[in-house]
């Protein structure tokens, strides 16, 4: 008797199902799994490279569907940076995703946790690091310790005010000039570095020698030959960082290189017997790199904390240009420019995503779309505590084909960065195209909170319609000048600037420079349309231009006034 159409559709639909559980792509990860495990959700891998060679060897037999990771919560600690190249990627058809069991934190760390911590005099309290440990952050449950300085960073003068600087002009030796009685016979005395604020970046050098019978200090070498507006000199607020001798103050810390002792003083009611200390021992987390003929498609990461990054301060220390570029040559605008390294950097890549996560605790900056990214996003993230940018797209080659383009910024939570590099922008932009900036949150920022644009002159370039809209900015200008809560520069055809709250534009005690104010439309910027922003509460005219024109952009129904929105200060 023939078999029912009913039954043998059904044996047919589960022999399809069983089939589907046994091809199965989904791999899972725990902190208490075992990577000699099947990866699956009963028995999971441990880690994150190992799970990354058993996706390598489904996309190696060709991707029929999408592959997901699912990582459970707990911290995931890295002993080197998690690349992904070809051999990783996703295809036009089927993803790669990492994702975070809903409701589970998951952090991907590139921090060591410090243990074994004894009790010295004075409250101060030891630990013993390797002699080779160089980190420049700590992190004591779950907060940023306080390198220690001088003046504190809570006195009610946290700056000094340098005598003099003088750089001699085959760039042989540096000498800043303090007051008298500032300068100590310090001991390791190379550790010690001095911070000096520009007017829209600063000067980071660590010390060779000093005399404290004179308060002359000479800068250890080798020196790059600043821009004059960021140029330590007379006048110049600064402070000295990093030496045993300025531990005076609870939540301060300090490295022996040589020794690798650690001492940090306690805050109130922290208890180092039980204390989770972490120093960062990599400067990248992850880095995705494809090439520009094969790029890293359709790979993303979903509601993975990333926390604990390093950088490591050039030999010439830190000679900052603008957003935390800084001088690679001999002089400021020689040889090109370097940038600080992001903890999460893609180039060479497509149709790639970081979502719904985190970025905190940081030393260099935060996310970075470099050359050749293409319609790649950053979404829904909260990305605080940084040393510098948080977010930063625009790779160092202005080719038209290379340039980043069609990439998304939305959503996000950037606030706390600029912590160690003052320069720093909340959301930075370079040369792109098409680039969109949309509803992210960003304040409590020391310089700019976006910055749109990299060409001095209203000269063509490969950066065109940007778009950053329906943005709120404020509480940012706290430290540095002549910025704004929007900052452009460049002819930029296309470009709209619209429906953006900005206000609460400070002006710091420190700064030196030019006003600050809602939107700073810097040199060459032409082509924009302007429309629908409000803007109130600035430290000076809600809109500044600088060497371009009014009319090289169009204006439509912008609110601007002093304490608040006031449709009749609209400039139209």
């Amino acid at each position: 008797m023939p078999e029912p159409v009913i039954y043998r559709n059904l044996w047919v639909a589960l022999f399809l199902c069983m089939a589907g559980a046994a091809m199965a792509k989904d791999f899972y990860i725990s902190p208490q799994g075992a990577d000699a495990d099947p990866g699956t959700k009963e028995q999971p891998f441990a880690t994150i490279p190992h799970a990354q060679g058993a996706v390598r060897e489904l996309i190696a037999g060709g991707l029929q569907e999408d592959v997901t990771i699912y990582l459970h919560g707990g911290v995931y600690g890295l002993t080197d940076t998690l690349a992904f190249g070809r051999a990783d990627s996703g295809d036009a058809s089927h993803s790669i995703t990492y994702a975070a069991i809903d409701g589970e934190k998951v952090i991907v760390s590139g921090g060591s946790v410090i243990t074994g911590w004894e009790k010295g005099p004075d409250d101060i309290w030891h630990a013993t690091v390797p002699p080779s440990s160089s980190f420049r952050q700590l992190f004591v449950n779950g907060h940023r310790a306080t390198r220690a300085r001088t003046p504190n960073a809570g006195d009610a003068q946290p700056c000094g005010q340098l005598q003099g600087a003088t750089l001699e002009k085959d760039r042989s030796k540096w000498t800043y000039q303090f007051a008298p009685g500032l300068l100590k016979d310090w001991k390791n005395i190379g550790d010690v570095e001095c911070v000096v604020f520009g007017n829209w970046e600063i000067t980071r050098k660590q010390l060779q020698t000093v005399d404290s019978s004179n308060g002359t200090a000479i800068m250890a070498p080798p020196h790059v030959s600043p821009h004059e507006a960021i140029a330590p000199g007379t006048g110049r607020y600064f402070y000295l960082e990093n030496a045993l001798e300025f531990i005076d103050t609870p939540g301060e810390w300090y490295l022996d290189r040589t020794s690798g002792v650690l001492s940090y003083r306690p805050l109130p009611g922290e208890k180092m017997a039980t204390a989770t200390v972490i120093a960062p021992h990599l400067q990248h987390l992850v880095d995705i790199k494809g090439t520009s003929a094969t790029p890293v498609r359709n790979l993303h990461f979903k509601g993975v904390s990333f926390e604990h990054s390093d950088w490591e301060l050039p030999p010439a220390g830190y000679c900052g240009v603008q957003a935390c570029h800084f001088a690679a040559g001999k002089t400021w605008n020689e040889s090109g420019w370097g940038m600080i390294d992001a903890a999460i950097r893609c180039e060479n890549s497509e149709n790639c995503s970081i979502e719904n996560g985190s970025l905190t605790h940081l030393g260099g900056c935060g996310i970075e779309l470099s050359n050749h990214c293409h319609h790649c996003s950053i979404r829904g993230n909260v990305i605080s505590d940084v040393s510098g940018n948080g977010i930063q797209i625009g790779g160092p080659d202005p080719s038209a084909d290379a340039v980043p383009s069609g990439c998304r910024v939305e959503n996000n939570h950037v606030h706390d960065c600029g912590l160690d590099y003052s320069g720093a922008v909340g959301i930075w932009v370079g040369i792109a195209e098409g680039t969109v900036i949309s509803h992210n949150l960003v304040h409590a920022l020391p310089y700019s909170g976006i910055s749109v644009g990299w060409q001095w002159n209203p000269e063509p370039t490969a950066c065109k319609n940007n778009t950053i809209e329906f943005n709120h900015i404020h509480d940012v200008m706290n430290r540095l000048g002549d910025g704004g809560g929007i900052y452009t520069l460049g002819f930029q055809p296309g470009t709209v600037i619209r429906s953006n709250l900005i206000h609460d534009i400070h002006r710091s005690q420190f700064a030196q420079a030019a006003p600050n104010n809602g939107m700073f439309i810097d040199e060459g910027s032409k082509g924009f349309l302007f429309e629908n922003n409000v803007i109130y509460k600035t430290s000076a005219e809600p809109i500044r231009f600088n060497q371009c024109q009014r009319d090289w952009h169009t204006w439509n129904g912008n609110i601007l006034g002093e304490e608040a929105p006031c449709p009749k200060a609209g400039l139209e």
